[in-house]
Order: structure tokens, then sequence, then C-alpha cells
């Protein structure tokens, strides 16, 4: 423990440890950084690499997207499909990789190397291909030397032109070897001439360096053109990954941010750089002052735009920003200039922290923060990792021998990534450097040279201890926390065992950061060995959680460690166990099915048996089907005590029978249907496997599906209905169901047919009053079609059908408003119509259509339904005049009067009243009438009866 103090190395006021973490074999692959572009997840998590695309590989070949651990083991590799091109690619917290596109899709990979989610970013990518293919097609023609005209680029969503003409496109396309060649020379003359820019670099090449809308056409003018070969058009310009989400900008300076992976991305304002940025970086949302994502971005015109989705802001800076990195804390952020200077400043650009010289006139590779204290710098060409502190202090690392580095930025530091090992830079934390500092003669120090002098039997301890008085608490303290900082287990342990020893003289407080501890750094031990490979240090260990850690080791296929994990820690290991079943299938761990049967059956029961825990068999159950191990899906099914969980997977299975069983068991409507929805599609598309008999002796003893069935199919599936009606004999409600549904169809042939066939199910089910119903229905609508037909035939006319459907009231009615007497009189023989019923009827209709000499012409026939009935249709159409003359046509002087009150007729109204000498009818009428009538005041007295005798006064 002595030599660490040694290896610190001083920054400022601080100190920083680099120490060894692992060496790298890569599984024996042959791994050489400069040929790979990396990606590493934060808190010790794996490592992504895939080969450069400016690397040289062999032709047709596909690129791998490789997955190591942190110690180089091979978790998966992904092959690539070349034309893919990845812009940026990343990890999410749950350590699934993250790839974006050149062309807006995001893909996103489990670390079994399956695909579990696409997302297509930008509205435009469609009509962007569409044009594209026009633009293909009409260059096509013109290289071909059909014609002249100007051969079409497309760049973002502008068109270039390049002329061309019958002999073959001119040559100035960057594709073409002659005018490469040609522009070469020309550059060599005007060597010294060109402009140079604080990079040594021409203008021209800087520009060739940073602007991604680069395009090639590689066309052979000679050779027969079929279309456009090749037009390489970039649609990403720049993307950054985080945990929680992505943010992409295209060439049509659009930007598109992701904030959470549970939700759809959303696009920010249009931005207008002029030029493609040479930087971007993100403030994540917890860290930003506006509580939104921030994108910042560094131009060619000495700007760093800070964007949200409300606004975009622009501070100027002292030169172009070519590397942009936000700390850890996300309230510092370093950038790298043109002019090879390193900046720090606060995230509002207060004030400059740090401005630091490198004297290095390139971009470099890597420009990452050590926690939230010092930013490392990397190049690429340069043989130093240069550490940036406060007041411009540095430390260089030198990296000979070493082509290519990697720098994964931790919460608490950066781990470096080389081609044969990995190490980690920290910086020290104040409770180490107390103990082990050269200088330090601190309480926590005195502790710890406490123990060791106690360890050998020296007195001398006693009394350093008591020494330390109220200071004490302080020094434990101090040395759990530095415990927690240390990797080697045996260090870890003498600093615990000097707390506890200074435990022993402290009884005044229980310390239970002291089990905490023990027990963190017993988890952490195990899970950072070289076979594991999670190199998590106690601090990322405290952000990152021990329940993502466990599903991390799950990945890893380190499924007993996981599970003693959760054992030790009192967390449940159902998914840990579920896990472990499925990749003892998937990965065929053992190849004879009853021995993998007997292992995974015996090791679930076990522990559901002794702990309570219950897996999802359902789960598993699905992986062994999909595997090929039938059998043992279905055992293990039979073990799932959730019908939801069942259904489906039966279903997948062809195991139909059961499926409804257990569907029917459940009560769950919902998964009734699902089951009922399967057997009808299977009906339809898979016959052989099943038909309409089978189906319905599979439902026959389900009383629930049957209902279901029912309510489902009223609506839905006409056949199937029938098919159960008929099948379970229920010949009424077949019948109600035909007829019901043949009011819906608007075939006059198709709706007799289906009443027919109501008819007979009303005969199957001795039913003679629907029979009968159903008939005369039947009856009615062929006379309905027969007039229709006579009317077409008089017509030389399509028919109207608008007799067809009606009731036989309506019907009636319609016949008389159109003068059919003949159609009327015998439909209202057919049908027995009552007289009463056919007189309301015909009033009705003759006054609707105000026939009135026709309707006076049949009031003179003896009315079975008396007058009244004429003088309210009359008033119903409007027509008073008439209405008055049929009041005369009734008989009761009464009802008399009622109508012509009703009809406002004030002086017949009022002779009525003088005829019945009702007084008060005439007081009533006076009370209403207007003014301006005349009317009697007093009914007439009646003459007295005169006799043989009178009355003596």
């Amino acid at each position: 423990m002595e030599k660490q103090k040694f290896k610190w190395d001083q920054l400022h006021n601080f100190f920083y440890n680099k120490e060894e973490v692992y060496k790298l074999e890569w599984d024996d692959q042959e791994i050489d950084l400069k040929d790979y572009e990396l990606a590493a997840a934060p808190n010790g998590g794996p490592v992504a690499m895939i080969r450069s695309q400016d690397k040289i590989v062999r032709y047709q070949e596909k690129s791998v997207m490789k997955i190591f651990s942190a110690s180089g083991t091979l978790l998966e590799e992904i092959e690539w499909e070349n034309e893919d091109t990845i812009s940026a690619f990343g990890w999410k917290s749950n350590d699934e990789l993250v790839c974006i596109l050149e062309d807006c899709k995001v893909k996103i990979f489990n670390l079994r190397g399956i695909l579990t989610r696409e997302i297509h970013v930008g509205y435009n990518t469609l009509e962007r291909k569409k044009e594209q293919k026009k633009i293909d097609q009409r260059n096509a023609l013109l290289l071909n030397g059909e014609g002249e005209g100007d051969l079409s680029v497309l760049i973002g969503d502008k068109q270039e032109k390049r002329k061309t003409n019958s002999r073959g496109i001119e040559r100035i396309l960057d594709s073409d070897e002659e005018k490469l060649e040609k522009e070469e020379k020309e550059k060599e003359k005007e060597k010294g001439k060109t402009n140079k820019n604080d990079f040594g670099n021409s203008e021209e090449e800087e520009d060739e360096k940073f602007d991604s809308k680069k395009i090639k056409l590689l066309v052979d003018p000679n050779e027969e053109i079929r279309g456009l070969d090749e037009v390489l058009i970039p649609t990403v310009i720049c993307a950054r990954i985080w945990q929680t989400g992505f943010a992409i900008l295209t060439d049509l300076q659009e930007l598109f941010v992701c904030k959470d992976w549970d939700q759809t991305y959303q696009k920010y304002p249009k931005l207008d750089f002029g030029d493609a940025p040479l930087s971007m970086a993100v403030i994540e949302s917890q860290f930003s002052s506006t509580g939104d994502i921030e994108i910042l971005f560094g131009t060619k015109k000495n700007q760093i735009f800070t964007i949200d989705s409300i606004e975009n802001q622009s501070q100027e800076v002292k030169s172009n920003v070519v590397e942009l990195s936000v700390a850890s804390s996300g309230k510092i952020l370093a950038y790298y200039t043109q002019d090879g200077k390193v900046i720090v400043e606060p995230t509002n650009f207060s004030k400059i922290l740090v401005e630091y010289q490198t004297d290095v006139f390139e971009r470099p590779t890597q420009l990452v923060w050590c926690s939230s204290d010092s930013v490392l710098v990397y190049w690429e060409n340069q043989k130093v990792l240069k550490m940036i502190g406060p007041n411009n202090s540095t430390i260089d690392y030198a990296i000979d021998g070493y082509k290519k580095i990697f720098l994964a930025p931790e919460v608490d530091g950066v781990r470096v990534y080389y081609n044969d090992k990995t190490e980690f830079i920290s910086k020290v934390p104040m409770y180490t450097y107390n103990i082990f500092s050269i200088e330090s003669v601190g309480a926590s120090w005195t502790l710890y040279n406490a123990y060791e002098k106690f360890i050998i039997g020296d007195s001398q301890a006693d009394v350093e201890i008591r020494s330390l008085g109220n200071e004490l608490g302080n020094a434990i303290e101090d040395c759990i926390l530095a415990a927690g900082n240390e990797n080697d287990p045996m260090d870890q342990q003498k600093l615990l065992k000097a707390a506890s020893l200074g435990k022993a003289y402290d009884h005044q407080y229980e310390y239970p950061k002291f089990a905490e501890m023990c027990r963190d750094l017993r988890i952490l031990n195990a899970v950072r060995d070289y076979e594991v490979g999670v190199p998590i240090t106690y601090n990322q260990f405290m952000s990152f959680g021990i329940e993502p850690l466990i599903l991390r080791l799950v990945n890893y296929l380190h499924h007993f460690l996981a599970f003693k994990i959760c054992k030790y820690s009192k967390i449940r290991p159902e998914t840990v166990l579920e896990d472990w079943a499925c990749s003892m299938i998937i990965y065929k761990s053992i190849t004879e099915p009853h021995r993998l049967e007997k292992v995974i059956l015996g090791k679930l029961d076990t522990h559901r048996k002794e702990g309570g825990i219950v897996v999802s068999y359902a789960n598993i159950a699905r992986v062994a089907f999909e595997r090929g191990h039938k059998e043992l899906a279905k055992k293990l099914l039979f073990q799932e005590p959730k019908p939801q969980n069942q259904v489906p997977l039966l279903i997948a299975m062809k195991n139909d029978r059961e499926a409804l069983k257990k569907a029917v068991q459940s009560g769950d409507a919902d998964l009734i249907f699902t089951v009922l929805l399967h057997l009808i599609d299977t009906i339809k598309y898979e016959r052989s496997r099943m038909n309409s008999s089978s189906f319905m002796r599979l439902i026959s003893n389900s009383e629930t599906a049957q209902s279901l069935l029912v309510r489902y199919s009223r609506r839905k599936e006409t056949r199937v209905l029938k098919n159960v009606f008929q099948s379970l004999g229920q010949m009424k409600k077949l019948g109600l169901y035909v007829a019901w549904r043949s009011f819906y169809m608007k075939d006059p042939n198709q709706r007799i047919e289906s009443l027919l066939e109501a008819q007979g199910a009303f005969q199957g089910a001795q039913n003679n009053l629907y029979k009968k119903i159903t008939e005369d229905q039947i009856k009615l609508l062929q006379l309905q079609l027969s007039y229709e037909q006579e009317k077409s035939n008089e017509s030389q006319r399509s028919m109207s059908f608008e007799y067809f459907g009606l009731s036989v009231s309506d019907t009636l009615s319609l016949l008389i408003e159109r003068g059919e007497k003949k159609y009327a009189d015998k439909l209202k023989k057919d049908f027995k119509i009552p007289d009463k019923r056919f007189w309301w009827l015909k009033i009705k209709a003759l006054a609707k259509v105000r026939k009135f000499d026709d309707l006076h012409e049949f009031a003179k026939q003896k009315s079975p339904i008396g007058y009244e009935p004429f003088v309210q249709v009359c008033l119903d159409n409007t027509a008073h005049n008439q209405a008055i003359e049929f009041v005369e046509k009734i008989p009761s002087l009464e009802k008399r009067s009622e109508h012509y009150i009703k009809l406002q007729s004030w002086e017949n109204a009022a002779k009525m009243a003088m005829e019945l000498r009702d007084q008060e009818l005439l007081d009533h009428i006076h009370e209403i009438a207007p003014s301006d009538v005349k009317i009697p005041m007093r009914v007439p007295q009646a003459p007295k009866k005169r006799g043989f005798f009178s009355k003596k006064k």
C-alpha cells in the first residue's frame, strides 16, 4: 500500500491516479484500435467496435459490429450491411446499443445482438428517395449521350447542375480521374500561394475534412449506362447519443432530438448555420438551466450555438470550435479551438475558467472530461495524452508504442483502452489522500498507522487511537470511504480493519456505513473479476444501482453470480432464473432434450418450492417452442399459473382445444375473443387444419364461448354465426338473425332469398307465427317488386324501387298518392286490410297530395270512421276551407263547435253555441275571438211552455 502514493500525479492542488485494470486479449482476436471505431457503455459496461469506414476490407465482405466486455471477452457479433453507413453509435442506460445510420435510421440492439427497435427519423426520407430516383433516371439518359442538358446532383433539398453533352459528361466531377489529376497538377503549381489556416492545412483541405456533403458520381461514359451507379448523399451530418436519448442534425440543417426512449423524437426549430457545424455536444435536461435538452454546436464562424426546443442562442468565441465536451455535472463546458487552445467555461459562458495553448494545430481525436475536475485531450498523431486542470496545470501521460487509444469518460474518471490493456484515470479523493499522502498527519492517517502497529503487536497503537479523541469518528469514516475507492481486496481489507479497530474505541455510534461498504465491496469484487469483466468503481456503483448491475450480469450470461447477488441483496431473482432457462435452450448448453428438460424443470421447481420463486414459464416455453423443443414447451406451459400468458403460446403451438379451455377457465372475455378470432381465421385460411364442423365441435361444450361468438359474429361473421345456430339446433334464433340481416340488404332478390331462408328456419323450429309473418313479408316484397317491374316496363326506365321495402301501410299510401286505385284495392284485398284502417290511410294520402276533389267524392260514401278524421287530415295539410266543409258533415253539434274553434271560424262556432243554448261556450268564444268579430252577447232564452193551467199569483 505504501507504493500507491508514488503513482499519483499532481495537477494543481489535487492528485490523479492512473492504474491498470485489465490485460486485454480480445478473445485472441487480432484487434488494432487504429482500425476501429469504439463506443463504451458507462459504469464499466461493454465496448462496441466496428471497423472504420476508411479502412480497407475485403471486397463484398460484411462489416461486423463486435461487442466485448470491458475485460475483452467477446459477447456478441452483429453482421452489418456495408450500405448501412453508421454515423454514430453509443449505449443506452440499460446496455442496449444504439446505431444512427446516415439515412436517419436509428437501430437498437440488445447485448444478444437482437434488433429490438428501429426508428425512422425525419419526415422527408421517402420524398428524398423519390426525388433521387427521378434524378437518377434523367441523369442516366444524359450520360448515355441522349440529348443535351444539365446533370443534376441532389444535395440536401437542392439540386446542383453539371454540364454534359452528346459526347458524354464533361470532366468536372470529383469521380473523374483525369479531372482529379489535372486539379492535382494545378495545386502543385500554386503550392505556397494557397492560404493556410491555423492547423497548417489549406482551406480546401479543411473544407474537405469537415464537410460531410461530399458527393461521388461513379460513371464510365464509355460503358452502357443503365442508371446512376452511385450517389452518396449523406443525410446525417452529425449525431450524439446519451443514455436517455439522441440528437441528429441532417444535411437540411434540421435537428431531431429524442429526450426519452419511451417517447417519440421531437423536431427542433430549423437552423441556419451556413456551413456544416464542426462539433456537437449535449447538455441533458437534468443539468440544463431551462430544464430542456440543450444541443451545442461549434461552427466555422467563431460561434457556439445553444439550441433547445424553443429558441436558438449564439455565443461569440475567439476561434472556430472544432471539438466540444460537457462535464458529467452538466455545468462546465470544454472546447478546442482551431488555433490549438483548450478553453473551459460554465455552460452559460459567464467567464473563462481555463484557457490553455496546446501548441498542437490539429483537431484532437478526443476531448473528454475526467469527472468535472479536469480535461483530457488526445491526438492520434501525438504520443501523449494531456490532462489540463485549473490554472493551466497539466499532466502528460506517455502513450509510446500505441498507434491509437480510446477514452471512455465515467462519472468519476476516464477509462483508457489500449490494444492490450485498459487503465482507469481518476482524481484521488481527499479521504484517500489524508491516509496515504506523505505529508498527511491527520486523524485518518493516525488511525491507519495505529492499525499497522496493532497487527504487529505494538502497544503504541492504543495510545495513538485514544489520542484522536473527537476526531476518531471522522477517521473511521475516511477509512471506510477509502476502502470503497480501492480495487485491491487486500487494501480494502486493511482499511476496513483499521475502521473496525477504531469502532472498538467508539461506542457512541454504530457506523451503518461500515456494514454497507462491506456488502457493496463483496459485490464489486465479484463483478470486477477478469472472467466477469465489469470494472465498476464504488462511485459508479452508487449512481448505477444494484438492479442494472444484475441485469448486466444476466446479459453477460453470468447467471449464477447474478443469482447469488440477488439472494445476498434480498432481491427477487425471477428475471435471472428466467433468462438462465432461456439461455440454456438458446445456447444449447445441454444437447440431449431429456437432460435439458430435467435440468430446467428441476431447477425451477426447486426454487419454487424452497423460495417461492415463480418465473414466467410461458416466456421460457415460447423460447423452447421456437427452438424446436415442443415437449419441453408443453411441460413448461403446464406450469404457468396465468392463463393470459398460456393462451397466446397455445395458439402459436396450434393447440386450439387447450387454448380455448384455458381462456374459458380464466373468465376473461378478451382472452376468449382472442381464441375465437384465431379459430375463425384458421377456418378461413387453413381449412386443411380446421373446418366449420370441427370448429363447432370445439366450442360445443362451452356456453360462454358460444355466447361470445354469437355476440361477435352478429355483425362481423354472418357465415360463422349461421353455422353456430345450425350446429346448436337453435333454428328460431337462426331465422330471426337471417330475417334481421335481410333488412340491411339493398338488392331485392337477395332480400327475398334471405327471408325465404328465414322462413325455412322458422319452419324447422315449428314456429308457425314467425313463419306466417315471414311469408307475408315475402309476399309484400314480391308484390312491390311486381309494381316496380310494371312501372319500369311502362316508362321504359330502370326500376326506381320507391315501393320496395315499405310496410303494407306505407305501400298502400304511396299507391293512393300515385293514383294507382287498382293496385291499392288489390293490396287491400290480398292483405285483408280492415275498412277503418283503409279509410284512414286513404284520406291521409289524398289530403297529403291535396286531391280534395277525390277526398270529397270519397266522403260521399258511408264513412266507418266518421268525418272528424277528414277534418283532421285537412288541418294537418293546412287546408282550412276544406276542413270547414267537412265539419258540417259531423252530426254532433258539440264536436262541430270544437272544430270551428280550431279553425277560428268564430261565427260558425257562435252559431253552434246559440243552437246548443250554451252561454258558457259563447262566453269562451268571446274571450278568444278577435274584438272586431260580431258575436251575440247572450244566448236567447228558450220559450215558456203553455199548459191548460196557469199558476196563480
